[in-house]
């Protein structure tokens, strides 16, 4: 149905106009704001607003993150109302007339065996998928993005939902939007190296901290979500998969799940860097990209209910397909082991054990169930900060009076001789939402201090794997005699542990890279000679 089709989406505006040391690529952005394209609801409709990342790397190696806020917004112009209106008319005179002829004796033998709770079921299914410009309200897709060559992940996040709920609140905030936006566009510097920073959204203050030189590097997106979606053994297994150069497609319907794994995963390789193909989201324009016969890292966003085996996929014998939703990975042909990997695994555990996360992942975050268990009672709070309920007119009391469980109070109250005109429970909720914040807080801190544990073990394992690296070089001799019958010493080679298939590999895929700049290098080099022999005969 046209509610379900996407539209080509445009940049509307961006600020500044222009930077010479980073200029805006308005492609780029506009294909990674909106991967599918522009997108319409109803008012039944899901519109919760939706927060994701990416990345853009340019050709000379350098990365730009942007993160998005999408949101609906309710649609004004009639042209556009009519439009829809005209493909709906359009949508369902095609289907029916093609439909009709062959379901017409079915449907009215299912018609017959509906009972009427059924019959209003399915009008309600018809309803959902339908649009009545009389009666119904039409939502278009809009996003704010800030672009940073940093990536300030959770600071980013923060400013923005801020910027949001200033745009849909009822009452004003303290300052024109235009402020805030020109603030942090144009007077909040990036943090020096080691430094923490501090500035003001519209309502709270955002921090964001830089590591030292002598630190991990900045990773702001949370491991704990990583490990969580995956699992300790399927991030392993992809980890293994990333060092050897292989082709790694992640898959989900959420944009962030895709950015989230991809970061996390790249950031766990230090000291070594990701050189290959990145697009940790990938665009529906350019599906081409998974017939690249390199290494790389993509996200590819899935639709609701598709089923894997309808995915045609180019050269899978050497992929490994990361299904993020579904808890599930393929690995490649001959897949060989990390070295010692439940040794490594087991000290994995221990860390995440310690923080509370189970080992072996969970399919649905505890971000989510969090959520669900505060959302009545944030929203009241935010009503009222927001100025959407009157204090002065309307107190917390009046506005559960309604309750039942409040009114049972009340009557034992009275039975038990306790005058009670009215329940303030202002300052009840008031502590509630200092202790939400508090706990929001603790959380992020949580997040951080899991974060640099990992990567610490990560580092450590590879300390541990490269330390004795001296007994695998032969070393250099003063003739030419010696270093003949050195180089044939078998201390050189490691083949009694199963690891070396591993290091086998992991030298095999360093190793091909060199070969191919001295490749360059030499047809540089020798083009013209070789054309001034060729030209003799």
């Amino acid at each position: 149905s046209p509610l379900r089709r996407t539209f080509k989406s445009k940049v509307l505006a961006h600020y500044p106009q222009n930077i010479e040391w980073n200029p805006f690529d308005q492609d780029a952005v506009n294909m990674l704001c909106m991967p599918k394209g522009l997108s319409f609801r109803t008012q039944t409709d899901n519109k919760d607003p939706q927060f994701h990342s990416f990345i853009i790397t340019r050709e000379d190696g350098s990365r730009t993150y942007g993160f998005v806020l999408t949101f609906y917004e309710e649609v004004t112009s009639k042209q556009i109302c009519t439009a829809m209106q005209t493909l709906y008319q359009m949508h369902n005179a095609e289907h029916y007339s093609s439909v009709y002829a062959s379901s017409s004796c079915s449907m009215d033998s299912l018609a017959s065996s509906l009972d009427e709770g059924d019959t209003t079921s399915l009008l309600k299914l018809q309803r959902y998928n339908s649009y009545d410009i009389s009666r119904d309200t039409l939502y278009v897709s809009k996003s704010i993005c800030l672009i940073t060559p940093l990536p300030f992940m959770q600071a980013c996040k923060k400013f923005l939902i801020q910027l949001y709920k200033a745009v849909t609140s009822q009452q004003p905030p303290p300052l024109p939007l235009e402020s805030y936006i020109h603030n942090i566009l144009y007077e909040v510097p990036l943090p020096p190296p080691g430094r923490s920073l501090k500035f003001y959204g519209v309502y709270e203050p955002v921090i964001c901290q830089r590591p030292g030189p002598s630190e991990l590097p900045l990773s702001d997106y949370p491991l704990r979500e990583a490990f969580e979606l995956l699992g300790l053994e399927n991030l392993v297994q992809v980890f293994t998969c990333v060092l050897l150069e292989m082709q790694i497609l992640l898959y989900s319907q959420d944009y962030q799940r895709l950015m989230t794994v991809a970061e996390g995963i790249t950031t766990l390789l230090f000291p070594f860097q990701w050189q290959h193909v990145y697009v940790p989201i990938l665009p529906a324009s350019l599906l081409h990209f998974l017939d690249a016969p390199v290494p790389y890292l993509m996200g590819l966003q899935s639709k609701e209910g598709t089923d894997r085996s309808k995915l045609e996929l180019p050269q899978e014998a050497n992929l490994c397909f990361v299904d993020i939703d579904n808890h599930f990975i393929e690995l490649p042909e001959e897949f060989p082991q990390f070295p010692n990997k439940v040794d490594f695994i087991q000290e994995l555990s221990e860390v995440l054990v310690q923080f509370g996360i189970p080992p072996e992942g969970s399919l649905h975050c505890s971000e989510s169930t969090s959520k669900l268990k505060n959302m009545v009672l944030k929203d009241l709070v935010n009503d009222k900060k927001n100025g959407n309920v009157c204090t002065n007119n309307i107190s917390m009391y009046e506005l559960l009076k309604g309750n039942e469980t409040i009114a049972r109070l009340q009557a034992l109250a009275k039975r038990t001789g306790v005058a009670v005109e009215k329940m303030d429970l202002s300052a009840s909720l008031g502590e509630k939402d200092k202790d939400l914040k508090l706990h929001c807080e603790e959380a992020e801190l949580r997040d951080y201090q899991l974060n640099v544990q990992l990567r610490e073990v990560f580092a450590n394992r590879f300390t541990q794997m490269f330390a004795d690296y001296e007994a695998f070089v032969i070393q250099t001799a003063q003739d030419m005699e010696s270093w003949l019958t050195n180089r044939e010493q078998m201390q050189n080679f490691d083949k009694v542990k199963r690891t070396i298939v591993f290091l086998l590999w992991l030298l095999v895929a360093l190793l091909l890279i060199l070969t191919f700049l001295n490749f360059l290098f030499f047809c540089a080099y020798a083009y013209p000679y070789i054309i001034d022999f060729v030209n003799l005969f």
